[in-house]
């Protein structure tokens, strides 16, 4: 008995050198104290013409779920499903390019809001924790002090507001008191905020808590303006300030070394042709010191015991006798680029 124990205490040693390894993190880089990762995801649009939206957040939720953020903690809220609209010619499919290489919609996409449940009164319920109690659990943002929380938004927007479903609006002075409300609950330890609108900035100038790094696709003043067209389907399909970021982000592993002044660069005025903003005076860390992973990547920790440890032996199962000619390789699965950039024009 000792003997196994012994063996696996080294196994597990071994284990825990080889995920530390793999997770080798730059001295430069200031250690975050979070435990846990979560995403906020939000397309505030209807209607068709507003295709490129939806095709936005699904292509940073695809991106997030890649670098190991689990559906288990990722809230998708789409105000419309384009993927099932009338005027869709490829029903079941949303694309974030003309060349229409993958479709972000997929098959594992698990949207938590959708429809008119995309509301004002329910997104700061969400972030505020104060839903209703017969909520299930896919529905709720169960994070804590230890929570790095990644909210990006998308839609139609103006000086100091953001359009829900072109009937109700969140001002920037709402959004700030319900972030402030997490802070005082301990709902988080920090907060990346990002914002593709018109004058995206105003919705982050009333953020008065701490811990918290924003940026935004433009300046109040400014429209945040669509990349390009797909002629099959007849609408703008991905906006310019989401198409860099997600240039960017396809060029990121799990255990990248990028940092997070180097995303605050992604888009420069001569290719989004708006003015990103940042907000940085709230957050304690240095941006260019913050791997990315902090945010877009999930923590997995490893807990190390000197216990002994019961192990039940289960029974072995038989081996099935497969014909040779039947016998097949396994089928190597992974995440395909989003879409083939060196091939869109720019215009």
């Amino acid at each position: 008995m000792e003997s196994k124990i012994s063996y696996f205490i080294i196994l597990l040693c071994s284990l825990l050198i080889s995920i530390t390894e793999g997770i080798d993190i730059p001295e430069q880089f200031q250690k975050s104290n979070h435990t846990n990762n979560w995403a906020v995801l939000v397309d505030t649009s209807r209607f068709w013409f507003n295709y490129r939206h939806v095709a936005n957040v699904l292509s940073i939720y695809r991106s997030v779920k890649r670098l190991g953020i689990p559906d288990s903690q990722i809230i998708l809220m789409i105000s419309d499903d384009m993927a099932c609209n009338p005027r869709n010619p490829r029903p079941a499919t949303i694309f974030n390019n003309a060349h229409e290489l993958i479709s972000v919609y997929g098959d594992d996409v698990e949207v938590d809001y959708r429809g008119y449940e995309v509301s004002v009164e329910n997104f700061v319920r969400l972030l505020t924790g104060r839903v209703h109690p017969d909520t299930p659990r896919s529905k709720r943002l169960l994070t804590d002090e230890g929570s790095n929380i990644l909210i990006y938004l998308t839609g139609h927007g103006g000086d100091g507001f953001l359009k829900f479903q072109d009937s109700e609006e969140v001002t920037s002075q709402e959004l700030a008191d319900a972030l402030e409300q997490m802070w005082q609950k301990r709902r988080y330890n920090e907060i990346f905020f990002i914002i593709d609108t018109c004058q995206a900035s105003s919705m982050y100038e009333k953020f008065y808590s701490p811990n918290i790094l924003a940026t935004a696709s433009s300046l109040v003043g400014e429209d945040s303006l669509s990349h390009h067209v797909d002629s099959a389907i007849g609408v703008y399909i991905i906006d310019r300030y989401t198409y860099y970021v997600l240039e960017f982000l396809e060029n990121v592993q799990p255990n990248s070394k990028k940092t997070m002044s180097e995303f605050l660069a992604v888009c420069p005025k001569s290719a989004c042709l708006s003015t990103v903003g940042v907000r940085k005076d709230l957050f304690k860390r240095d941006p260019s010191k913050v791997p990315i992973t902090d945010f877009f990547g999930s923590v997995r920790p490893v807990i190390v015991t000197k216990k002994p440890i019961e192990i039940l032996e289960t029974p072995k199962r038989k081996k099935k006798i497969i014909a040779e000619n039947k016998t097949k390789a396994a089928e190597k699965r992974g995440y395909l680029p989003q879409f083939p950039v060196h091939l869109v024009k720019t215009s």
